[in-house]
């Protein structure tokens, strides 16, 4: 399915994610390796602007690839991702990267990418901190927080936001893997809003 086709599928999503005054934080996790979460993320990204005319940020958590940003035309300038207080990561050592927004040259799509020099962190660790993410509602209409496969981010941020969205695969995903995801979540003290099937036969 091409990206534009996608993004209409998903713009009933949208507007049920951005139909409040407050803006929103919600995951974007995969049932299982190359479900597809990074693209639908991508468009869903696009459906909430299309739909509500607001900025939509997308936080990439993988940040060894930076996989969002890569793929995106971006233009250059960089928007420091910090938003003050404390963050939602942490390397080692302590100040060897920085997360920034750059947007999309289309639209008013934010994506992070985590900048640093090359071998300078040793380690990355997330943890909670709702404060950060009561910032990020109120800056956009939209935060989504695209988690790579297996990632312990998913559990570990689940709680400070408003909900997790799988992404499960028709050819390959497992209903069981599904349910053990939405278990790890679930008992992390967030709350799975269901599940986008990819790459599911078109109807006739």
């Amino acid at each position: 399915m091409r990206t534009h086709d996608l993004e209409t599928e998903l713009s009933g999503l949208a507007r049920r994610l951005t139909g409040g005054a407050d803006g929103r934080a919600v995951m974007v996790a995969p049932v299982s390796e190359g479900a597809g979460a990074s693209t639908v993320a991508a468009a869903l990204a696009h459906a909430a602007c299309r739909e509500t005319g607001r900025p939509t940020w997308i936080i990439d958590l993988d940040f060894s690839a930076n996989t969002q940003a890569s793929r995106a035309k971006l233009n250059c300038q960089a928007y420091a991702g910090e938003l003050g207080g404390d963050r939602f990561w942490r390397v080692a050592p302590e100040g060897a990267g920085r997360l920034a927004l750059r947007r999309c040259e289309d639209a008013p799509v934010f994506i992070s990418e985590f900048q640093r020099k090359p071998g300078a962190v040793k380690r990355v660790t997330f943890h909670g901190s709702s404060a950060w993410w009561t910032r990020a509602r109120q800056s956009c209409g939209l935060v989504l927080v695209d988690a790579p496969f297996g990632s312990a981010a998913a559990p570990a941020l689940a709680a400070d936001l408003d909900g997790v969205i799988l992404v499960a695969d028709a050819r390959g995903s497992r209903r069981s893997e599904a349910e053990r995801l939405t278990e790890r979540i679930e008992e992390a003290g967030g709350r799975v809003l269901g599940v986008v099937v990819n790459r599911a036969p078109e109807r006739r």
